[in-house]
């Protein structure tokens, strides 16, 4: 998560958390731990924290995996796979190797028995 990024979301919890005694030093240790995290998940779990609670939250509660950001990457992930299988199944099948060849399926067929006997 960008630097920036960090200070407003500990400025937004300061907002929605007057009670919350916060100093230099605190500031500091949840910059560094914000800057580590992934920002998505933390505007996710910043936004649903303020729903639900009335209490100021801990760092773990803001930089922990948001289950739903988790869910929407998974079906991404499934539904990009899927595209790209649907994509191989329409792919044009590959020509016989009769016709790779510019023969006939008989005067091949001939070739590879021809060929089998000589093994």
């Amino acid at each position: 998560m960008e630097r920036e990024a960090a200070k407003k979301i500990i400025k937004r919890l300061a907002a929605c958390y007057p009670s919350w005694k916060i100093d230099r030093d605190i500031a500091g240790i949840w910059l560094e731990e914000l800057e580590a995290a992934d920002g998505d998940h933390v505007e996710a779990n910043v936004k649903e924290y303020i729903k639900e609670n009335k209490f100021p939250p801990s760092i773990s509660e803001i930089i922990k995996p948001n289950q739903r950001i988790e869910a929407n990457r998974e079906i991404e992930k499934t539904r990009k796979y899927i595209e790209e299988q649907k994509a191989i199944e329409n792919k044009p099948p590959t020509d016989p190797p009769w016709i790779r060849e510019g023969i006939s399926k008989e005067d091949w067929m001939h070739r590879i028995i021809a060929e089998g006997k000589r093994a």
